[in-house]
């Protein structure tokens, strides 16, 4: 499966001069947006982590294109439903998100984890890590979107909008990971 992992970038900072109502109002219009073109796309929301959202393609249901999948929903979300949230925010004052996105494909553990009184559902596994240290490398590198060398490779067409970016050390990770982006 692919794991997809995405960031409000500077959100911290963004939230720390507004009101608590105005924070979440804001936050909530771009979960919403965000999250539709994850479900659009046949993705599973794993979770929000404040601005951050985690979802899988491939799991619970099996799909042989998740690669693909993964990927055109990084693409809308840094692109046309990004924009959307920023004309929303530009329309009230505000200045522009940016956001980072990391993708990841290979195979995880997902089902129900948790204690006896609150269980949810997740992936875990190197696959899913790696996908989380993609999003955070992104951070100052000028590209949206980090994809491992997996994902590329499991995508059923070739695309000719993709840059190899390097070969990079992972935190976590003894072996370097090849990433690509897209232009």
């Amino acid at each position: 499966m692919t794991v997809l992992f995405s960031d409000i970038r500077g959100f911290t900072r963004y939230s720390e001069d507004r009101a608590p109502e105005e924070v979440i109002d804001v936050l909530n219009r771009y979960l919403t947006i965000m999250s539709n073109v994850i479900l659009d796309h046949g993705g599973t929301l794993i979770a929000y982590m404040g601005d951050g959202i985690m979802a899988v393609f491939g799991a619970p249901t099996e799909q042989v294109d998740h690669a693909d999948r993964a990927l055109a929903t990084a693409e809308q979300m840094a692109g046309p439903a990004l924009e959307e949230v920023n004309a929303w925010i530009r329309a009230r004052g505000g200045e522009d998100f940016k956001i980072g996105i990391g993708l990841n494909s290979g195979p995880v553990m997902a089902g129900n984890v948790g204690s006896e009184r609150r269980m949810e559902y997740t992936t875990i596994g190197d696959t899913t890590n790696t996908a989380s240290r993609l999003e955070t490398m992104t951070k100052g590198t000028g590209h949206t979107i980090f994809l491992a060398d997996s994902v590329r490779q499991m995508l059923t067409d070739e695309r000719a909008d993709m840059v190899r970016v390097a070969e990079m050390q992972v935190r976590g990770k003894d072996e370097p990971v090849v990433v690509w982006s897209v232009v």
